[in-house]
């Protein structure tokens, strides 16, 4: 373990806390940092995006879970994608320090494609890659109000994508951020970081704020290669009794640096004769991986008699330069409902929307062989544009005092294929009594086309598993693997049923329980390898240098799976100043697919069926938030994911079990928060799944002001 007195300016904050920690205690501050019970029990929660209304978390007939604030504020986290390991069902594995992988009940990839991720509504879901990227969304933390978790098929109101569920991260509303914060950290691996907001009033039922944030560090800990975040946004609200508006603005700038990264040219012979790999020419190049953002998002409102309309239009216009997602993509959508109050027992909601996107990819070049990348995206078509349309109705129907049930269906459209998907829901709630519920749903939804897996291509240099004999012509020759997309398949779907408890025992102690069961469709994997170019001669005629041979993988949907597993979240509140948050989830998927195809093989490396089938089965998170006084808090965070075993080297993974550690001081509410944070305490280096990039212990220091 390391001894992190050693270090100068965390002995500097050592000697500062326990000089202040003499300073008489003020009287007026005995509960400046205690926790209300109503602040994180369950059934006290406001949701929103269930049925896109605000609603009692207990009114909801869905396993839906909700990090608050407080949780965000104590785990200790620098992201948001770090603090959604809290929820139970949530799958984050950590490929550097400041980029992630986040999966919902599913293969936990680098881009999950089964998962739909908002803020404020607005989807941050790329069109251009079918999955999120993690890096690009950030926030001040504490500008942000809670992030709802919403599992299980969720096509009838948010259509394409929430077809395991859906992440909203809900910033606040900007009259509950007047004032100025100030936040700066550092920390180990030249991490440092700077926020400020300023939150002012424009008149008596208009406010706004301003919060720009920096972040700079060590992209990976073996490493300096350097990693740069910048995120500006503005928000004004304005809200009276019956209507509401909220305009927000904003966009991100990140880099990160890659000093290892080389590119290579293909000759027309090769340099060593007895070497026939020797044709490709390697040279250190280095690589900033950019991605730029813009943002722009409109919300209104308003209630009239019975009926309650909304209206939201957004744009964005996002870009990478990474090789493997390098592209453009421009986004317009506008949605519009309308919730209606039919009678005392039934309330209709109606609703529209349509989503207009361009998307540019480079073009392929002729002289691809000369610069090329390890690996890189192109397409045959630079520029394309595709529209969604979509229509949805749902019913919510107060049967007895005890039954509710919830029927809907939503209709969508997709010119990228010409595609119409039907994605309907049916769910009932069972009300024991004030404060325990019963609930059980069934659900189908779809996958967004997109050009990831219909348009673009990815090639890769292969020099791997080279053998010459003494006979020259007996040497392999180089190779490029392909893999192109297909317009033609099916869209991937999923039906999910699920039924769970969700209760209040006591004063000081809730749960929420749910199993599920889920079946998919026409999921991704690769067709049959298929030889376009052997010894430089191609099908269509061309000859490349360098003996090259190409081999092609398209993409097919012929892979289907189902999962089942179980969710559990539990809270207690043993005394006043304790707090437990606890999560738990077993998921068990099971992939299945015709043997003609060499990617079902479970024993070929990377074959599709043998992911599914060989993940983590058991996740466990433990939070504690332990208030000693008015002045200090300590905090604990244990994870757990559990080992795959398995007869192939490939996919074996060890079990994971981490620890964060939070102590956190304030003298009173008008000097700063000081808070220290360890990520991984006590942990030797590690992989948070094979293959991925080393992972170690990590310590930083974190001052925050608020100035009303």
């Amino acid at each position: 373990m390391k001894n992190y007195l050693i270090k100068p300016p965390i002995l500097f904050s050592v000697l500062c806390f326990s000089s202040y920690a003499n300073i008489s205690l003020a009287s007026e501050i005995d509960d400046l940092m205690s926790m209300d019970l109503d602040d994180l029990t369950t059934q006290s929660v406001t949701v929103t995006t269930a049925a896109k209304k605000e609603q009692s978390l207990s009114d909801v007939p869905a396993a839906i879970y909700v990090i608050t604030n407080e949780q965000i504020k104590r785990s200790g986290v620098r992201s948001i994608a770090e603090a959604l390991a809290l929820a139970p069902g949530v799958q984050v594995t950590k490929i550097s320090e400041f980029n992630w992988q986040v999966s919902l009940r599913g293969l936990n990839e680098l881009l999950f494609n089964k998962l739909l991720v908002m803020v404020d509504g607005r989807s941050v879901f790329s069109p251009l890659m079918s999955g999120t990227f993690w890096h690009t969304i950030d926030a001040i933390l504490d500008d942000i109000d809670r992030i709802e978790i919403l599992r299980g098929s969720a096509g009838t109101m948010w259509g394409g994508n929430a077809t395991n569920g859906v992440i909203n991260i809900i910033t606040k509303n900007s009259n509950e951020t007047l004032g100025q914060f100030l936040e700066v950290a550092a920390g180990e691996y030249n991490y440092k970081e700077v926020s400020y907001r300023n939150g002012f009033q424009i008149n008596e039922v208009t406010t706004a704020r301003l919060s720009i944030k920096g972040v700079q560090s060590d992209y990976y800990t073996f490493n300096d290669d350097e990693w740069n975040s910048y995120n500006i946004s503005f928000r004004t609200d304005y809200v009276e009794d019956d209507r509401f508006l909220t305009f927000q603005i904003g966009g991100y700038h990140t880099k990160s640096e890659r000093s290892d990264w080389y590119r290579y040219d293909i000759l027309e012979t090769p340099f060593n004769p007895n070497d026939p790999m020797s044709v490709i020419v390697g040279y250190k190049a280095g690589l900033d991986d950019f991605s730029r953002g813009f943002y722009s998002n409109l919300n209104l409102g308003k209630t009239v008699d019975d009926t309650h309309y909304e209206a939201t239009l957004w744009i964005d216009s996002n870009s990478r330069t990474e090789p493997s997602a390098n592209g453009e993509y421009d986004t317009l959508n506008t949605d519009v409902l309308a919730i209606k109050q039919i009678n005392p027992n039934n309330e209709l909601t109606l609703g529209l929307g349509a989503r207009y996107t361009k998307i540019k990819v480079p073009e392929k070049k002729a002289d691809f062989y000369l610069g090329m990348d390890p690996y890189h995206r192109t397409s045959s078509r630079q520029t394309e544009r595709e529209q969604i349309y979509n229509v949805f109705s749902q019913l919510e129907t107060q049967l007895t005092d005890k039954f509710t049930s919830s029927l809907g269906v939503k209709v969508e459209h997709f010119t990228r294929n010409n595609t119409t998907e039907i994605q309907p829901q049916a769910r009932l709630l069972y009300r024991v009594s004030e404060k325990h519920q019963l609930w059980t749903g069934i659900g189908r939804a779809v996958v967004t086309p997109s050009a990831v897996d219909s348009s673009t291509d990815t090639y890769m240099v292969n020099w791997h598993n080279i053998t010459c004999k003494t006979d020259n012509s007996k040497c392999a020759p180089p190779a490029i693997i392909l893999t192109s997309g297909d317009i033609n398949m099916n869209n991937e779907s999923v039906v999910t049923w699920d039924t769970g408890y969700r209760g209040e025992i006591n004063n000081s102690f809730s749960i929420d329980s749910t199993i599920f069961f889920s079946k998919y469709k026409k999921l991704r994997m690769l067709s049959n390898k298929y030889q376009l170019c052997k010894y430089g001669e191609c099908i269509d005629g061309s000859i490349l240098p360098g003996q090259l041979d190409i081999y092609e993988y398209k993409l097919s949907d012929a892979l289907e799976a189902q999962s089942y597993g179980a969710e559990l979240a539990i809270y207690w509140q043993p005394t006043q100043k304790l707090n437990f948050n606890l999560s738990y989830s077993y998921i068990d998927t099971q992939a299945k697919c015709s043997p003609e195809y060499m990617s079902c093989n479970t024993y070929d490396n990377g074959g599709y069926k043998g992911l599914y089938n060989h993940q983590p089965k058991h996740y466990v998170s433990l939070q504690t938030m332990w208030t000693l006084n008015s002045q200090w808090q300590i905090d604990g965070w244990l994870k757990h994911k559990s080992s795959v075993s398995s007869p192939i080297a490939f996919y074996k993974a060890p079990a994971i079990t981490t620890m964060d550690v939070r102590v956190a001081w304030q003298y009173n509410q008008d000097w700063p928060l000081v808070e220290f944070v360890v990520d991984g305490l006590g942990s030797s280096t590690y992989e948070d799944l094979p293959n991925k990039a080393p992972l170690e212990e990590v310590a930083f220091l974190r001052f925050s002001w608020t100035k009303l």
